[in-house]
């Protein structure tokens, strides 16, 4: 069966932060860390604890906390990404909700995209791992290697031939709320993710995204 819209009045485009908005990374960060300590080290510490700063922070920013010998923090950065695109996938998580309201914006006929701060290859591994590929139109990693919503946004919606105002952008920082507002786009707050930046149009759940989204576009001028 065909999909079919509800008539409402919707963006052609929703754009995630797909670190921080889709994919709950803690338990494959905690794992990664822990694994590499103990390799390096013979250790066994928790990780859990860093990882609600740190999961989207490159992992030498908590190995100085963990190690304070350089020699051991390069040897343990290096295995940390060996285990992140590997053995570590298994653990990734999705927000709970979030398979079905991608669902919900796909049966509106909405594109979506996302954006991240990892490389396109490990970007690819967790949408795949996580099943968020098959609702994910393009994933924009940063420009080398530098993490630029702004810039990674307007490519975004230079290959996917939308405009701005035609774009919803989803993501709990406000540093990437911002970008996507001064674009032109209309920016909702992840309020379900870890430690978001309050403020905007907040949305508590992945349950609540599609009427939000719905909402907001109902109430905008007719274009002129």
């Amino acid at each position: 069966m065909p999909l079919v819209g509800s008539g409402r009045p919707r963006p052609r485009l929703v754009v995630f932060d797909l670190d921080r908005a889709l994919v709950d990374s803690r338990p494959a960060f905690a794992y990664a860390i822990e694994e590499a300590v103990a390799a390096v080290t013979g250790r066994r510490l928790s990780a859990r604890d860093l990882a609600d700063a740190y999961h989207t922070r490159p992992w030498r920013e908590a190995l100085r906390i963990l190690l304070d010998d350089p020699r051991e923090r390069d040897a343990a950065e290096a295995l940390c990404e060996q285990y992140a695109a590997r053995s570590a996938l298994k653990r990734l998580l999705v927000f709970d909700g979030i398979g079905m309201a991608l669902d919900e914006l796909r049966g509106e006929l909405i594109d979506m995209a996302a954006f991240t701060r990892l490389t396109y290859g490990l970007a690819r591994k967790h949408a795949e791992s996580t099943g968020l590929d098959r609702f994910l139109s393009l994933i924009v990693p940063p420009p080398e290697g530098r993490f630029d919503p702004a810039g990674q946004l307007e490519q975004c919606l230079a290959l996917l031939e939308t405009h701005a105002t035609e774009t919803a952008v989803v993501a709990p920082g406000r540093f990437e709320r911002s970008a996507a507002e001064r674009a032109g786009a209309i920016a909702f707050t992840a309020a379900w993710s870890v430690e978001p930046d309050p403020g905007g149009i907040e949305v508590a759940s992945p349950a609540a995204l599609r009427e939000a989204i719905l909402r907001r576009w109902e109430g905008r001028a007719p274009a002129g």
